[in-house]
């Protein structure tokens, strides 16, 4: 019984499984070989609802730092809703 193995916690020994996981893969080992081959894509949605006004973002910016901006829970509820069951 070695005694170090007293004083692992689980994360611990999840990074190790990780690392060894990572070594495994073809093409590469450790880290960078991660770095490497991470990639995400942007939905067109997405795009589609991110808002290229610097102005807006500013002035809801400010609203929210302020203390003013406030949300209709009413319009919240009703548009959670509608998405849900348009799906």
């Amino acid at each position: 019984m070695r005694i170090d193995d007293l004083n692992r916690t689980p994360a611990a020994a999840s990074a190790e499984k990780a690392d060894a996981a990572v070594q495994q893969r073809p093409g590469g080992s450790g880290k960078d070989a991660i770095l490497r081959s991470d990639q995400a894509d942007v939905s067109p949605l997405a795009r589609a609802l991110s808002t290229q006004d610097p102005a807006r973002i500013d002035q809801l910016r400010l609203q929210v730092q302020s203390g003013t901006y406030g949300v209709s829970a009413d319009v919240v509820a009703s548009a959670i809703l509608d998405a849900h069951i348009a799906e």
